[in-house]
């Protein structure tokens, strides 16, 4: 005979609340990769260093459905670009860009998307879907146009760029209302009954200042993130592969803009200028940039009868974030509570220029244009105020359900879910891994014909090389990117 034992009501809760837990626990696990972002290192970023092939179908092919679905369909994209998979490429691209779309469309938040907050409030942020960052999303169609390029279809990169500039203004537009509406709302002004509280969540708020210094360290003299200059100029080439001098040459000025120490912009927007006759736009530029302002337009002096060749060298991978634990005044509970912050730590190192040339003839060292790392952490820095504001929820909600905990079941159930609290106070850490560190450029005229060409390190070894066809009055582009021990290219010729 088997004698049996009570079970306490309190006790019987207390397991009740454990179990709940465990599934909490569990699903927030479900939408993530495993052991994110070290499940990158061993299943993409490794192999992608040392030049072995990732097999991306596997690692992303089931996962671009899921909550992270639009972060793992832009990995895939990338990957399969590198590895000369254009057509998958194109596919996996489509789908990032569908569920951006679909994101953009839910103008109220969904019954999935309410649960998600709650899990959040419960679990951590890894529970919400993944959205991604307007840097990311400009650059899903940048990489898009290079898949069309590469498979001669000028058209359809073109439309790809349009659809990368229309990206980029929708940001600028957004990022526009997000600050308007901060102003009116006027976060910065105490809470009630806090008479000199900071500014949470900002780069002022005093307690934040270890995020934001090395937020700002990475990011450098970088203003904001919904913009970069490389694409803006892949546009501009593209649209002069496609005889649309005028839209290529709105697209560099844009580009001026944003970086304006990059020769070879100034070098084309005088080029360009010149042929569309801008006076008053050349005479600024002539002010401006002197060394460019001799720049001849397109087939006259120098230019005649010559072939352009456009290098897009991108090196390394944009840093991982990390987790940063933080002390925080709780004063609703006039306690202090530790949030998970996700933060950028170390820069990566800054751009190394590479060497051109081309029949055995120096063409000159790319030019950064574009850096990746710094876009990366400004845009988590604009997002920290409502990661934080959804950290400290997180933090008076636990606290409340561990003293509810306590009531309940006594000391052994506030154990636990203390417990539990420590385990799932997790940063969020998913941001897109493949991307580069630094982008850079090259834009030169030389004779027509099949030639050998390379790219060099500074110090002297070969990262490149290979034959291209230059045609007269055309454009070749090599896209060349360097990870550590590997090198990934591709050649583009202009029809």
């Amino acid at each position: 005979m088997v004698e049996g034992r009570s079970i306490s009501v309190n006790l019987q809760k207390w397991r009740g609340a454990a179990t709940g837990i465990l599934l909490a626990l569990g699903a927030a696990g479900c939408g993530t990769f495993s052991h994110y972002p070290e499940g990158m290192e061993a299943t993409t970023l490794g192999p992608l260093r040392t030049g072995q092939k990732p097999d991306y179908e596997k690692t992303f092919g089931k996962r671009t459905e899921g909550s992270s679905g639009v972060l793992f369909a832009m990995e895939m994209g990338r990957v399969a670009q590198l590895e000369g998979d254009f057509e998958g490429s194109r596919a996996a691209y489509e789908k990032a860009i569908a569920k951006n779309r679909e994101q953009d469309e839910k103008a109220k938040i969904s019954a999935s998307g309410a649960a998600a907050q709650g899990g959040a409030v419960l679990v951590n942020d890894k529970v919400i879907p993944y959205r991604a960052q307007s840097y990311e999303r400009t650059l899903v169609h940048h990489y898009q146009a290079l898949n069309y390029l590469a498979q001669n279809d000028v058209i359809g990169a073109g439309v790809e760029v349009r659809r990368a500039n229309r990206e980029q203004e929708a940001a600028r537009k957004r990022h526009e209302k997000e600050i308007d509406r901060a102003k009116s709302d006027k976060p910065n002004e105490p809470a009630a009954g806090e008479t000199n509280a900071p500014a949470a969540g900002t780069a002022d708020d005093p307690r934040l200042a270890p995020v934001y210094a090395g937020l700002d360290q990475v990011a450098g003299a970088v203003k904001h993130s919904f913009q970069n200059a490389a694409t803006f100029y892949v546009s501009a080439v593209i649209w002069e592969m496609l005889g649309e001098p005028n839209d290529a040459y709105i697209d560099c000025k844009k580009a001026l803009e944003i970086y304006p120490e990059n020769p070879y912009l100034q070098q084309d927007v005088v080029r360009l200028g010149k042929r569309l006759g801008m006076r008053e736009d050349l005479e600024d530029f002539a002010r401006r940039f002197p060394e460019a302002a001799g720049t001849p337009a397109d087939g006259s002096g120098e230019l005649e009868g010559k072939a352009r060749l456009v290098v897009v060298y991108e090196e390394g991978l944009v840093p991982q974030k990390t987790e940063m634990s933080v002390a925080y005044p709780l004063f609703s509970s006039d306690s202090i509570g530790v949030v998970a912050l996700p933060v950028y730590a170390a820069a990566p190192p800054p751009a190394a220029p590479a060497e051109v040339s081309a029949g055995g003839k120096r063409l000159g060292r790319t030019a950064p244009i574009c850096n990746v790392a710094a876009l990366a952490a400004r845009a988590l820095g604009e997002q920290m105020p409502g990661i934080l504001t959804r950290q400290v929820a997180r933090a008076v909600a636990k606290g409340a359900a561990a003293k509810a905990a306590k009531d309940a079941g006594g000391n052994g159930a506030e154990l636990a879910m203390l417990l539990y609290n420590l385990i799932s106070e997790q940063a969020d850490l998913r941001s897109w891994l493949t991307l580069p560190a630094h982008i850079q450029v090259l834009s030169a005229w030389t004779e027509p014909g099949t030639k050998a060409a390379a790219i060099s390190s500074p110090a002297g070894g070969t990262l490149w090389s290979g034959e291209v066809t230059l045609k007269a009055g055309k454009t070749t582009l090599i896209h060349v990117t360097r990870m550590d021990l590997a090198v990934f290219s591709h050649v583009m010729v202009q029809p």
